[in-house]
């Protein structure tokens, strides 16, 4: 009759497979990136149009539409649209 011996936790064992499984998962980073890219609303935009009031030599914009991610993005500019931006699509209305 044997009798019964409980099985020690291999602390060690258990964080060497932790670490083996956080490697795994970041060998495979640009598909976490490409991922993280179309699953996020925060991501950065490209300007494609823009509409602008022309005020003596400087051109005021006044709307700029943005393509990203999640499509296109209307952005009401207050004088100025940079070629790429960091935009949260949830905020402005998409068309």
């Amino acid at each position: 009759m044997n009798h019964y011996k409980p099985k020690r936790i291999r602390w060690g064992k258990i964080v060497a497979g932790f670490f083996r499984s956080l490697a795994g998962i970041l060998e495979r980073w640009p598909l976490l990136l490409i991922a993280a890219f179309i699953l996020s609303p925060v991501g950065p935009h490209m300007l494609l149009n823009y509409t602008y009031e022309q005020r003596g030599s400087y051109k005021y914009m006044l709307s700029c539409q943005y393509l990203g991610s999640r499509g296109f993005v209307h952005y009401v500019a207050m004088g100025e649209c940079p070629y790429f931006k960091i935009i949260d699509s949830r905020e402005f209305s998409k068309r």
